[in-house]
């Protein structure tokens, strides 16, 4: 941008940043425009659906604000924005405390920072203003100004007392001259703690409630010196600050009784309950955290049951689908150095399906039930079962994905062995490294050892399968580019589908299906769903043959021969399909790698069927 366009762009900021005018103007304004008048939760709720709403593959709703953010917890934040819509009614459901309760490395925080950093930019648009009192530091409601007595006689709806900072300047300042009372356009900042307030549990010993309510000394106000109510009312607390917001609590069990107990005041009477004489209304959505331990240890303790009342629980568990877990560490990857060329791209898949299988509960079965429960979490429908049949999984498995390994462990370790080891970095090289790092883990046990042995072999079976299908794939020239092309097409025919449902020709849609075995009654569910993962807005940018994985499997099956095909001509082709891996984006080593690798088990099938023939001779 040339300088003098930026520099005029940041006066307009400034000038917007500056807008003000007397209340009486400011009341014509809301009359004008009665969303002026909204309160925290449904300011919430507004930028949630400013950032827009569409429904995804499953038929679930998706959530433009997440996209790209959070991968897999499309049943959490659908939990989380009913809330939102209900207490943006002011449904008496606003006066709880949310807490997202899960292991660390879920997604909790990010669900959270996401949400502040959208209310954040949401301020900054016509659609989410906000305005306040001007000089107030929690930024009070101008519409807080109006008396009780008259607030019934408005069209729209006004709740709150003045805080007693704003109060005190009404009578001692202005003389009860509403008049002379200016108000101001806000926007909300996270690092300048506008609209939002984060509150760390640490030592309970050692905590200052102040750090949450503030503090008044009264002694110090002086009529006439409207200066002296900065001094005298400091309204620093993080409750304070997250007023017309978002208080976040983090770790909020650890909190001792004193701070419990103000929560319970604010989230029940929405009153903050100074440090000095009087009381501040707030109106603020109250976020909290927890993990699942200390969440049952509150619910088991009969001296905690008005707190637990006054919670909205949502469970925020690990991802239990390798396609999602797969793109969290690519997120948590993407400034990194550990895509660097002797990486092999199945690396990531393979420490995404030992994570996931460790999140697990047991179908029972074997290692074949468990492969098929994973295989229908991660959407690979068809002979395994289908959408029914993961919601029985998951009704009989409440808490499932509450414990296992955390991506944070996944990527510490991918991260440690990236940058130590030579060669080509395989997915058994990663599955060792993962399986090796266990005893450092906290609270890792015997027992979860010896449980998870079966899931290393299952892991290395998964492990195997990847690798014949990527050999498949690399037999094939220009496999990408032929799956593009058909998946472009796919995407074309599911677009005519749209337009004309009973006539349109739809070739290579109706190809696609029959290699799926879709039966007639699912291919209207098929089709929507294609539709609505084609327009993710977290999937753009990759590959349109992998953005559904009934998709993927379809294309597959149209454009690579069979594994007894490939198997039976592999000596013949190895360096024919080395080259074609490079070709793909694979390094020399990482290609010979996966090459060597296959040849064992795909000689050690020959040398078997060898030994059957001549067994049979005999």
């Amino acid at each position: 941008m040339d300088p003098k366009e930026l520099l005029a762009k940041i006066k307009d900021v400034k000038a917007a940043s500056s807008e003000e005018m007397p209340f009486s103007r400011y009341l014509e304004k809301v009359a004008e425009n009665p969303k002026l008048a909204r309160m925290a939760h449904e300011l919430v709720a507004d930028m949630i659906a400013f950032n827009g709403v569409s429904t995804g593959p499953e038929g679930e709703e998706r959530f433009g604000l997440w996209e790209g953010e959070l991968f897999g917890q499309e049943d959490v934040l659908e939990q989380v924005v009913h809330y939102f819509r209900a207490a943006g009614q002011r449904l008496d459901v606003r006066k709880r405390i949310l807490l997202l309760v899960g292991p660390p490395g879920s997604g909790k925080s990010t669900l959270i920072n996401t949400l502040k950093e959208g209310l954040e930019d949401y301020t900054h648009t016509e659609d989410g203003a906000v305005y306040a009192v001007k000089g107030s530091q929690v930024h009070e409601d101008p519409l807080r100004l109006i008396p009780d007595e008259v607030r019934d006689e408005m069209d729209i709806y006004v709740e709150g007392d003045l805080n007693p900072e704003v109060r005190w300047l009404v009578d001692n300042v202005y003389g009860g001259d509403l008049s002379g009372m200016s108000v101001e356009r806000v926007f909300y900042s996270i690092s300048k703690g506008i609209g939002f307030g984060t509150f760390v549990a640490t030592d309970p010993r050692s905590e200052n409630l102040r750090r949450l309510v503030g503090e008044v000394d009264m002694s110090r106000l002086v009529p006439g010196d409207d200066t002296s109510v900065r001094r005298a009312f400091r309204f620093d607390g993080e409750l304070n600050a997250a007023h017309r917001g978002i208080a976040d609590l983090i770790e909020i069990f650890k909190m001792d009784e004193r701070f419990l107990a103000v929560l319970l005041t604010v989230s029940q009477e929405q009153m903050i309950k100074t440090s000095g004489p009087g009381t501040m209304y707030a109106d603020e959505v109250i976020f909290a955290q927890s993990n699942l331990a200390e969440y049952e240890e509150l619910i088991n303790n009969p001296k905690a049951v008005a707190m637990a009342d006054r919670l909205v629980v949502v469970k925020v568990p690990f991802v239990l689908s390798v396609r999602n877990e797969v793109l969290i560490y690519e997120k948590m990857l993407s400034s990194s150095d550990v895509a660097r060329p002797n990486v092999s791209p199945l690396a990531i898949p393979t420490a995404a399906t030992f994570a996931v299988l460790t999140r697990l509960e047991h179908p029972g079965g074997g290692q074949d039930g468990l492969l098929r429960k994973m295989a229908l979490y991660d959407g690979r429908y068809g002979a395994q079962g289908d959408e029914e049949d993961v919601a029985k999984l998951r009704a009989k498995a409440d808490d499932e994905g509450m414990t296992g390994l955390s991506p944070r462990y996944v990527i510490n370790r991918l991260s440690q062995i990236a940058g130590n080891s030579k060669g080509c970095l395989d997915g058994l090289a990663v599955l060792d490294a993962l399986w090796e790092g266990l005893p450092q883990r906290a609270g890792f046990t015997e027992a979860e050892r010896e449980r998870w042995k079966s899931l290393l072999v299952a892991t290395q079976a998964e492990y195997d399968d990847m690798v014949r299908r990527e050999l498949q794939r690399a037999s094939v020239i220009d496999f990408k580019e032929g799956a593009e092309n058909l998946a472009r097409s796919v995407r074309e025919d599911v677009k005519a589908w749209q337009k004309d449902t009973s006539g349109a020709n739809v070739p290579a849609l109706r190809r696609v299906e029959r290699l799926l075995d879709v039966p007639q009654y699912r291919r209207d569910r098929f089709r929507e769903s294609l539709a609505a993962a084609f327009e993710l807005k977290g999937q753009r940018g990759r590959p349109l043959h992998t953005r559904h994985p009934l998709l993927e499997e379809g294309v597959h099956r149209a454009l690579v021969p069979s594994w007894s095909e490939v198997s039976r001509n592999y000596d013949d082709t190895a360096g024919m399909i080395v080259g074609n891996l490079q070709r793909a984006g694979w390094s020399k080593s990482c290609a010979e790698n996966l090459v060597d690798y296959a040849a064992r088990f795909t000689s050690s099938k020959r040398e078997r069927r060898r030994e059957d023939q001549q067994y049979a001779w005999q």
